[in-house]
């Protein structure tokens, strides 16, 4: 960890990231958009993606993993267990990351380019498995038991033209919700290291996990997945960043007003 500062220095660096800061977010939120804008990738598609769900769900049959049956019936028997996983699949998934990210950029700022190097390179495989492997997700199925939490108790309706438009209905594998809620959290237990940093890191993407099975928007084959993603990225791209050396250290910290 970096020596802290003190002094006039401290004011400066600090004017220095909030002048920053509307170039970086502004950076992360367009790319992030890309998470949802695929649609266009997934037109035609849908016949592949059924494809790739009938070999998902026999994989887990095989593997003793195909659970999400059992998950959606314990989760449908509490309706209000019900509507708060609706709530945390649809409303903490982006808003988690985003106050990560604020809180590392802010609070631990000498962290910063490594985490987001961490999130760009899992947004990167996540898209491009969305393209060469697009998978219809249980909810599609409702003829073998599945159930459309978000639709049955908020009424969502994904056909509709403001949601259409931006909503990619076969990115599924792996699960980015699983994996941003996983690479969150391993980012608060390993910079913050306090107890409620533990129990955030924690508690966030086991919730995730459950929500977005209990939601049948998710295989587990895609949580597992989203996790592993998270868990390597966090061990993989430190290492290459370091490998690398000053160089694309320097690329990734490099402001506004330098480019």
């Amino acid at each position: 960890m970096h020596p802290e500062r003190t002094g006039p220095h401290v004011q400066a660096a600090t004017v220095s990231r909030l002048r920053a800061a509307p170039f970086e977010f502004g950076l992360m939120a367009s790319l992030f958009a890309l998470y949802y804008v695929t649609r266009g990738v997934a037109a035609g598609r849908a016949y592949d993606a059924f494809v790739h769900a009938f070999e998902v769900m026999h994989l887990e049959q095989k593997l003793g993993l195909f659970r999400e049956l059992w998950i959606q019936g314990w989760v449908l028997g509490m309706p209000a267990l019900v509507r708060f996983l609706n709530f945390v699949y649809a409303y903490t998934h982006l808003t988690a990351v985003v106050l990560f990210g604020a809180w590392v950029f802010l609070r631990h700022y000498h962290f910063y380019r490594q985490v987001r190097a961490i999130f760009l390179s899992m947004l990167g495989v996540g898209l491009l498995s969305y393209t060469l492997f697009p998978l219809a997700p249980p909810r599609f199925f409702s003829w073998r038991g599945f159930v459309d939490t978000l639709a049955l108790y908020n009424g969502v309706n994904y056909d509709h033209p403001g949601i259409a438009t931006l909503y990619n209905p076969f990115a599924a594998m792996p699960s980015l919700h699983a994996a941003f809620a996983l690479f969150s959290g391993i980012g608060l237990i390993w910079i913050g290291r306090r107890w409620f940093h533990w129990a955030l890191g924690v508690i966030h993407p086991i919730l995730m996990a459950l929500a977005v099975v209990g939601t049948g928007n998710h295989y587990v084959l895609d949580v597992i997945a989203g996790f592993a993603l998270a868990a390597i990225a966090w061990i993989v791209v430190p290492r290459l960043l370091r490998s690398r050396g000053d160089s694309l250290d320097d690329w990734l910290t490099v402001t506004p007003a330098a480019r």
